[in-house]
């Protein structure tokens, strides 16, 4: 194939939800954060996709309708020399979000190879090229509704063409409507008739609250892989391989939800050992108002001081908390 003239880096919502299919006891994926243990550790991301251990989810629509949203990709590693023009490849940019684009070009570069990706939706811009170290692997499988979809584009007849490109304006239509509810609500609920209400409906509804903790791992890897722990039992004075904790995360589920609707981090002070500060926390804005935050800092001053810990006092209005 005829090399092209020129690389365009290309810039779009393709990003990859990823979601871990297999986990140990101690190694238990966090699907909430918005790194995955396949972003923070290509390295392992690979093990896992040889195991059959990752599985992806469509979120972008740069590949539609070869790829659409919601459908499940199986993923295998392999290296830039090994891959063909026409797979489709499952590569990390310097955002550190997973893209999923075809190959239209294979080349080497000073000894090294490396591949050049394409969205299908795209017919000229083309990514910069992708070696082996952003690279995870190929999809070798999509499943959409329980059952295999080709990975390869199907070519419509007119009228099919055209359905796909309304479903496609849809979607796109969906998504801004859902950024604009957002940012709507976003204003809504810094105002103090929205907080009362909240609460009251809140508390009205009696929802069960349930604590995790999470200890990352290593911290190469980041919050992409940590050990579960229950906050009632959870002593920050143990030690974790040797080395003591630095880092932890609680997080509030309600009922039995699977994904949290609050979390917060703590990072260990650098004067003092018994000393701990807020370093970063999240509360779903459809909770946003219902005080699940103050919730959220009362289990944790609960746990710290159970481990003759303390946390550093929060200026008024500084709690660095963020919502979706």
């Amino acid at each position: 194939m005829r090399k092209p003239a020129s690389i365009v880096k290309r810039h779009d919502t393709c990003e990859m939800d990823t979601t871990l299919a297999a986990s140990s006891v101690e190694s238990v994926p966090s699907s909430y954060t918005e790194r995955s243990l396949a972003v923070a550790s290509l390295d392992i991301g690979r093990m896992l996709a040889d195991r059959s251990g990752v599985l992806f989810h469509g979120k972008g629509t740069c590949m539609y309708p070869t790829i659409r949203p919601g459908d499940v990709l199986s993923i295998q590693s392999r290296p830039a020399v090994d891959f063909s023009v026409g797979d489709i490849a499952v590569f990390r940019r310097s955002n550190a979000y997973l893209f999923c684009h075809r190959v239209i070009y294979k080349g080497h570069r000073e000894g090294r190879a490396f591949i050049v990706t394409r969205s299908d939706r795209s017919r000229h811009a083309m990514d910069e090229p992708t070696f082996d170290e952003n690279l995870l692997g190929v999809v070798v499988s999509i499943t959409r509704n329980g059952k295999p979809a080709p990975l390869q584009p199907t070519v419509y007849p007119l009228p099919v063409h055209g359905y796909y490109l309304m479903r496609l304006a849809l979607i796109h239509t969906a998504r801004r409507l859902q950024l604009w509810l957002t940012a709507v609500l976003g204003r809504l609920v810094q105002t103090g008739s929205y907080r009362l209400i909240a609460r009251t409906m809140f508390a009205l509804a009696r929802s069960r609250l349930r604590y995790i903790v999470d200890v990352p791992l290593n911290a190469t890897l980041g919050d992409g892989v940590h050990r579960r722990f229950d906050p009632d039992t959870f002593d920050l004075r143990m030690e974790w391989k040797g080395k003591r904790i630095d880092l932890w995360t609680l997080v509030i589920h309600l009922n039995d939800a699977r994904e949290p609707v609050a979390r917060v981090t703590f990072v260990r002070s650098a004067d003092a050992v018994d000393a701990w500060l807020v370093s970063e926390s999240h509360v779903n804005i459809r909770y946003s108002g219902v005080g699940l935050d103050g919730e959220l800092i009362g289990k944790a001053e609960t746990i710290l001081a159970r481990s003759s810990q303390r946390l550093r006092p929060l200026k008024s209005g500084s709690f660095p908390s963020g919502t979706s």
